[in-house]
């Protein structure tokens, strides 16, 4: 089911030796899609400069999924096809303009990554002949891959050594599980179904909604794992002695979980009024964006960065100070068949 692509291991070498020797030198940003190429192609946002960049692939790529940036290793991985007819594969890049090397191959269809805090590690979420995606833990180091079944919403901890997910055995509903790098294994952790899940400022604390408490008040909770309790999370009315819920939905962490963001509306049909919400770690709220500011899409690209809306797309600081700034020219990446 899955190829796997062995990583040059020189490439290897150079990486870590880039990491913990320069890496002040490698500039803070993200990839963002550049609208004055002809087709647009993948270009790099300098966060510190705040200007467009184009970006060097040393292939003329047909499409490509995810570009994301690993700072402190000082490495590009992207998911591309290099024709129409090939699969996607992942591929590694060292910064600025180093050889692509393919490190991960999935012939069953498209499949998105997620990279490690550590840049260790690939969460995989493939859609195949399955209802649901299968999701695969691959470390591109020693070249081996776990896979953990049908799942969705991977999440991984701040130190990288753990994975939340949403595990669905069969058949809705989901059900929450960890999987450990250390172990290399994958344990529920409530016997209640899940809705949604990440993790706070640690592993200990995780921020969900459980299938009852959807039923009962659908607003997060905040789980104590190791004290075993459960308090809400971020509410928005004055008196926490209320009975009346809001409609929260799509928790998401900044990098480094410090920050994290949701949508909120009065009810679960009243989408019109959905506010983007972002709080702290505690659930303490920062800000509240109302949909125009931030539709179509919200996506953390940095530890205390949003980049936000379209038309034009925009980047924030997770508290607001320094007020919005425009990317004209450029959108987030998309899928193209």
């Amino acid at each position: 089911m899955f190829r796997l692509l062995t990583p040059n291991r020189g490439l290897c070498l150079a990486a870590l030796f880039l990491s913990t020797a320069a890496w002040g030198a490698f500039p803070r940003g993200f990839f963002l899609e550049d609208l004055r190429s002809q087709p647009p192609a993948p270009a790099f946002y300098n966060l510190e400069t705040h200007t467009l960049q184009p970006f060097s692939f040393r292939h003329p790529y047909a499409s490509f999924l995810d570009v994301t940036w690993d700072r402190e290793g000082g490495r590009v991985f992207f998911s591309a096809k290099l024709t129409p007819k090939d699969p996607y594969r992942v591929y590694l890049k060292t910064w600025p303009d180093g050889e692509e090397k393919a490190i991960y191959e999935n012939p069953l269809g498209p499949f998105r990554f997620l990279l490690s805090p550590d840049g260790r590690q690939l969460v995989l979420q493939v859609m195949g002949p399955q209802a649901w995606p299968i999701l695969a833990v691959h470390d591109w180091e020693h070249d081996k891959t776990t896979l953990l079944g049908q799942g969705f919403s991977p999440d991984w901890s701040p130190d990288g050594q753990r994975l939340l997910f949403l595990q669905i055995p069969g058949s809705l509903p989901s059900y929450l599980a960890e999987y450990r790098v250390d172990a290399a294994t994958a344990t529920l952790v409530l016997d209640d179904p899940v809705a949604e899940a990440v993790y706070s400022d640690n592993s200990d604390h995780i921020v969900l909604k459980t299938a009852k408490q959807a039923k009962s008040c659908d607003e997060f909770q905040l789980w104590d794992r190791r004290r075993g309790t459960f308090v809400p999370f971020s509410i928005s009315r004055g008196d926490k002695r209320s009975k009346h819920c809001t409609s929260q939905r799509e928790i998401n962490s900044f990098p480094g979980h410090e920050f994290l963001f949701f949508k909120e509306s009065p009810n679960a049909t009243d989408v019109e009024d959905q506010t983007m919400v972002i709080s702290d770690s505690s659930g303490g709220r920062l800000q509240v964006l109302s949909r125009e500011d931030w539709d179509p899409k919200v996506t953390a690209v940095e530890s205390a960065t949003l980049a936000i809306g379209e038309d034009p797309l925009s980047v924030m600081s997770a508290d607001g100070t320094g007020g919005r700034i425009p990317v004209p020219q450029a959108r987030f990446l998309r899928y193209k068949k």
